[in-house]
């Protein structure tokens, strides 16, 4: 098999039927001591993101449960769930992190956070993980945009990830949520502050990414991987045109690799020691809102409000995973051109949903059309599947925007009304 084939074989080497396919989510969150300042990334004389993952992953451990838990460049703790059937189970799962968290919070007089981006500290206030990896792309992301040290210290999102069928399902799946990934990062922005200041209709934390590296971030459509048809091929040689930021030398260790992804992994093939797990490697530096692993992982949605953190994955399984829906899904997108799509990609970078989208349309009646079809294919799934509904995990999101608007947009209109300083409002509300 030559590179391509290689790469697309590792990306279908777990494919599961559309009756068993899985759900998975990663939820990050920042975490603040009794003073309201993010605890320290790594081990000091005060409790810090390390002990805190130490904490977790013993507790994980202790009750046979097999959550993952890591932590970002930034000191960010990260919970990764099992894959699983039903968002029931999946929201089972993340309850039980929850307790863990504030059995944890309670001893140690720590706050977490529900926003996306760090709203009080600069990325240099914050410091680094004393991990190698984490030093070479934060080096790295300084020279491609103006705002990777955000990205790695000062951001959270919650990812999705989903089983993959076949390589048609795949195809369908990246190309619907490729189209759609604006849509999500409005309906999910949650990135109030920044620098200690409200941030208006800015979508920050979709901002801090379109400036991160452009060589592995953005839509698929920047990488004009733009059609259904040929996409796991297009997404495999894409892949290879990327720059490596790090790879791992016989022993495990990360070194500095200078050239392309796709060059490496050449070398390796004609070495004779080319491995699924340096295909998975180089899969992992590739950043796009929706890209690929052994599954479908999509990035796009910022960490939502606390109560809300199954809400993406429900937008997504809803569009996705129902067949019928899927297939309305699809005739809406046939109608769109790509200069549509490059004008939504546009849009999303700023929360104004009365502004015109496509067609005659504006921001907001495309955003209800797609969370309808959301909900549909939910229900969808219920009859099917023959299992509880899982739509509320929606439902109540998208209520909740109808009543009382984006979160990002109320947050930082309900502190105006605080009059206070925002390291106080955003404490004195969590504490409350």
């Amino acid at each position: 098999m030559n590179l391509t084939e290689i790469i697309k074989s590792v990306i279908l080497s777990n494919l599961h039927s559309e009756e068993n396919r899985r759900i998975g989510i990663e939820v990050e969150c920042f975490f603040y001591n009794n003073t309201g300042v993010r605890i320290p990334t790594n081990p000091c004389n005060e409790f810090s993101a390390v002990d805190l993952l130490e904490e977790m992953k013993r507790r994980s451990k202790h009750n046979n449960v097999s959550s993952g838990y890591s932590l970002e460049p930034g000191g960010q703790l990260e919970w990764a769930s099992p894959p699983v059937k039903t968002l029931h189970e999946l929201n089972h799962h993340f309850q039980t992190h929850l307790r863990w968290v504030k059995a944890v919070c309670d001893e140690h007089g720590l706050s977490q956070s529900d926003l996306a981006i760090e709203p009080l500290c600069s990325p240099e206030e914050i410091e680094l993980i004393d991990m190698k990896k984490y030093h070479v792309m934060h080096n790295r992301f300084l020279s491609t945009g103006k705002h990777g040290a955000w990205m790695m210290k000062n951001t959270t999102s919650v990812q999705v990830n989903l089983d993959i069928s076949s390589e048609a399902d795949a195809e369908e799946m990246a190309y619907i949520s490729d189209c759609l990934q604006p849509f999500c990062a409005v309906l999910f922005a949650n990135s109030p502050f920044m620098n200690s200041q409200p941030v208006g209709l800015k979508n920050t934390r979709a901002d801090v990414w379109s400036d991160t590296d452009k060589s592995r971030c953005g839509n698929l459509l920047d990488h004009e991987i733009s059609k259904p048809e040929g996409l796991l091929n297009k997404f495999s040689v894409y892949l290879q045109n990327v720059p490596t930021i790090f790879v791992k030398d016989g022993s495990g260790k990360t070194i500095n690799y200078e050239g392309t992804l796709g060059k490496w992994l050449q070398e390796k093939k004609k070495s004779g020691i080319l491995t699924h797990q340096d295909v998975l490697l180089a899969l992992h530096q590739v950043f796009t809102h929706v890209r690929f692993k052994t599954v479908i992982e999509i990035r796009g949605a910022d960490r939502p409000p606390v109560g809300f953190e199954m809400a993406p994955a429900a937008f997504w399984l809803g569009l996705l995973t129902a067949k019928k829906t899927r297939t309305q899904v699809m005739a809406l997108l046939k109608k769109w051109t790509v200069e549509d799509r490059k004008k939504l990609h546009k849009l999303a970078s700023r929360l104004d949903l009365n502004i015109n989208a496509i067609g005659n349309i504006s921001f907001k009646q495309g955003l209800d059309q797609v969370c309808d079809l959301a909900m549909s294919g939910l229900d969808e799934r219920s009859e099917t599947l023959h299992i509880k509904n899982e739509r509320s995990l929606l439902e109540d999101y998208v209520n909740e925007i109808n009543t009382h608007g984006l979160p990002s947009l109320r947050r930082q209109k309900d502190f105006a009304e605080s009059r206070v300083s925002l390291r106080e409002f955003l404490f004195r509300t969590r504490r409350d």
